[in-house]
């Protein structure tokens, strides 16, 4: 009976015990796997960043801070690519591991980390020691992978693409913009090449014109892509870091195929020399087949050897910038009449048989708060207009010329002297079209334009009635 009674005790304690497991701990929220608890492993302070280094199959690879930016001095020394530095030092801001294997390892050999795949490591301003973190074998599911500190025995598991951020070959590291230029910063831009050269100016306004050979305007967008391709050039790989005459010679450099000489705002020079294609190993097909009893036409280059004029640095550089200048001035004229989109324009005049009128354009809220425009007729009478009427007339401005007469006669040769249409619009400087009829025939001249622009006899009639109808 004694003994049924310690045993009944015992079920009672047992009983009590489950209930409040049951009551109490059912309550705790379960964190779902991919919720649980990070760990932070490392955590740097990028803007106290001196050195970084990343050591990966006995290879080392350390960029080092050079006044504002960076420069690379192992495996060699040269400029580095400032953001793809600042890539590395984003993902060491805080590394997170998914959970601590065990806080001290009896062998770091069992997770691989007795000969770690990569170290990356971090010197900071002011510590006495550089924050570092080494990675070892992934788990057995692929997903993680093992890392530790120097030093430590303490495992943590961490998700397998943090190693990839630094999964870095010197290349990656390097500066490879040849001129470092940004194209808003442009002021003049002189081309040579077997197509001809030319010059361009930018205006205050912020308008593109030739120079040389001839006063024409330039297509803002024609200009502005290629000084985009300019500003986004960066070398493939590196033909020569000091190349000697020899190699400047063998790369088509002592007399460059192409050159682009810019003027920035502030006064400094930048010239990129192109010089002859790279071989290539696999050839792309000549564009065009040979007739029968000619060479074929050697194949296109996908590839070309440029430097900044003056440097020893020979680079590789993509097709992309030659083949743009290959097409010519002809790419880059303006071929419109105007080059003015209409929410730019603020203000118009037209002149037509013997009249003159102008027009304002104003902006309101509509009831949704958003801007609405509304043209206004100021001169000789006022009288508001349709928008869409207006719009309509200065995007007809947009037609394109037929033929460009660079060398052009006497205004009245294109009936210019007495112009049928003048057009002068205000957006953020003032431009102006003239159109004149002479035997059929439309041209149009622009100020500041010293060629004369055949149009497209139908366009011509739609100008001319879109603006007489405003």
């Amino acid at each position: 009976m004694k003994e049924f009674w310690k045993t009944g005790l015992a079920l009672v304690v047992l009983a009590a015990l489950g209930s409040y497991l049951w009551f109490v701990e059912r309550k705790k929220e379960i964190k779902p796997e991919g919720e649980r608890d990070k760990v932070t492993v490392l955590a740097v302070d990028k803007t106290k960043a001196r050195e970084v280094e990343i050591v990966s199959g006995g290879d080392a690879l350390k960029v080092k801070k050079d006044g504002a930016g960076w420069k690379v001095v192992k495996p060699f020394t040269a400029p580095a690519d400032a953001s793809a530095v600042d890539s590395i030092l984003s993902s060491l801001e805080k590394v997170e591991a998914d959970e601590v294997v065990t806080e001290k390892a009896a062998s770091l050999t069992d997770f691989g980390l007795d000969k770690p795949s990569r170290t990356v490591s971090v010197a900071l301003e002011g510590a006495a020691a550089p924050l570092a973190l080494q990675f070892g074998a992934k788990s057995p599911d692929g997903a993680s992978l093992y890392a530790s500190q120097p030093g430590s025995a303490k495992v943590y598991l961490l998700p397998s693409w943090i190693e990839g951020s630094f999964d870095k070959k010197p290349f990656d590291l390097r500066d490879r913009d040849l001129l470092h230029v940004k194209r808003d910063d442009v002021r003049q831009l002189e081309v040579s090449g077997a197509e001809g050269g030319y010059a361009l100016a930018r205006t205050d306004a912020g308008d593109w014109a030739f120079t040389k050979p001839l006063a024409t305007r330039a297509g803002r967008w024609a200009i502005d892509g290629l000084l985009g391709t300019v500003e986004n050039l960066r070398m493939e790989s590196v033909a020569s870091e000091n190349a000697d005459a020899s190699e400047i010679t063998r790369f088509g450099l002592d007399q460059p195929s192409r050159t682009v000489a810019l003027v920035t705002k502030d006064g400094q020079a930048k010239t990129l020399e192109i010089g002859a294609g790279v071989p290539d190993a696999q050839p792309s097909p000549s564009p065009s087949p040979a007739a029968k009893g000619e060479k074929p036409a050697p194949p296109k280059p996908t590839k070309y050897y440029a430097r900044a004029k003056g440097s020893g640095l020979v680079a590789v550089v993509p097709a992309t910038l030659a083949d743009d200048l290959a097409k010519g001035m002809g790419e880059l004229r303006a071929k419109r009449l105007l080059e003015v989109a209409t929410y730019e324009a603020e203000g118009i005049e037209i002149a037509a048989a013997g009249a003159k009128k102008t027009y304002a354009k104003s902006t309101t809220k509509d009831k949704d708060g958003f801007d609405k425009s509304q043209w206004r007729r100021t001169a000789p009478d006022k009288k508001d207009l349709d928008a869409a009427k207006v719009e309509d007339a200065l995007f007809k401005l947009g037609a394109e010329a037929t033929e460009f007469v660079d060398q052009p006669q006497a205004p009245a040769a294109y009936g210019l002297d007495a112009p049928v249409l003048r057009v002068t619009v205000r957006a953020k400087g003032e431009t102006s079209v003239e159109v004149g009829r002479k035997d059929g025939v439309y041209y149009a001249r622009r100020t500041g334009d010293s060629a004369v622009l055949k149009l497209d006899p139908a366009k011509a009639d739609e100008l001319l009635k879109a603006f007489g109808e405003l």
